[in-house]
C-alpha cells in the first residue's frame, strides 16, 4: 500500500475531508490531494501533523505494511486500528540515523553556547 493510499484510507476512516487536512497542514487542497494520489510526497513534519490529526502512528504511514482497520471496533480505544508491532529493519535504520544526526546537531549547538 502506498503512502497516498494509507493517507486516504485513514482520512476516510475518520470522516475528514481533504480540505480539513489541507487546513491542518496549511497547504492547499490540491497539494493534499497530490499526497493522496502519490503525485507528491509530504515531508516528515507534515506526516507527523497528519498522523496526529488522524490519531494514527507515524510509523503506520512510513512502514511497508498497510494500515489495518477493524470496523467492529470503531468506537473503541484504538479507533479501529490494528497496529503492526514489528517494524521493517530499514525504517529502524532511518530512525537511528536521524537520532545520530540530531545528537550531532545538539553537540554542535552546545559548543556554540559554551563559546559565548
Amino acid at each position: 500500500m502506498t503512502l497516498g493510499e494509507k493517507l486516504k484510507k485513514a482520512r476516510i476512516n475518520k470522516n475528514f475531508t481533504q480540505e480539513y487536512l489541507a487546513e491542518v497542514l496549511n497547504v492547499s487542497q490540491k497539494t493534499y490531494s497530490n499526497f493522496e494520489n502519490d503525485k507528491s510526497k509530504p515531508d516528515f513534519s507534515q506526516v507527523e501533523h497528519i498522523a496526529k490529526a488522524l490519531e494514527v502512528s507515524v510509523l503506520d504511514f512510513l512502514s511497508n505494511d498497510g494500515l489495518s482497520f477493524h470496523y467492529d471496533n470503531i468506537h473503541g480505544g484504538n479507533n479501529g486500528f490494528i497496529y503492526q508491532t514489528q517494524l521493517p529493519e530499514k525504517l529502524i535504520e532511518q530512525y537511528e540515523k536521524r537520532l545520530q544526526d540530531k545528537d550531532a546537531e545538539i553537540a554542535y549547538l552546545r559548543q556554540l553556547l559554551d563559546k559565548k
